[in-house]
């Protein structure tokens, strides 16, 4: 199987505030005792433990964050919960440190973090590292789980890479 070169792959995320994001994707995953994919990402929004969080239904939508993909609206979820923990003081007060103002970036780089955690991705026998299985593993687009790999330093098997 070849990979692609990994020097394409380079953040403009600065290494501490990715670690903060790391970090705050990890905590969430403990406190809802989520251990293996898919996360239940729309679970972890809408039923936020202790009350950390407010999501007001009215600005969700069921057609938010659709593409080509249809496991794309579960990274839009990611990304609300990220804003809604980011504006929460409860949340704040409880550890859960969201680093904001964030980016567009960083936003997307939490939900990333929270939908593929690193330790899991690391644990992937070889045979299972393609770009379309882990997607399907995931339940996430298959960019992602491209970019996913790239910023861990991954091998991005090139045989599974969507043509433009």
């Amino acid at each position: 199987m070849q990979t692609v070169d990994q020097q394409e792959f380079s953040s403009a995320i600065p290494a501490e505030t990715r670690a903060r994001i790391e970090k705050l994707a990890n905590a969430l995953l403990e406190r809802y005792n989520v251990s293996t994919p898919p996360v239940p990402i729309d679970q972890i929004l809408k039923d936020p433990l202790l009350d950390l969080w407010d999501v007001d239904p009215t600005q969700m939508s069921s057609s938010f964050g659709h593409g080509i993909f249809r496991h794309a609206p579960r990274l839009a979820s990611a990304r609300l919960l990220y804003r809604a923990i980011s504006e929460s003081s409860a949340a704040r007060q409880a550890g859960l440190d969201a680093p904001w103002p964030a980016s567009r970036r960083e936003v997307k780089y939490f939900a990333r973090c929270v939908l593929m955690p690193e330790a899991w991705l690391r644990q992937l026998p070889d045979k299972e590292r393609v770009i379309d299985s882990i997607a399907d593993t995931f339940q996430v687009p298959p960019f992602d789980v491209i970019v996913r790999l790239g910023e861990l330093g991954l091998p991005v098997p090139d045989t599974s890479i969507p043509k433009a």
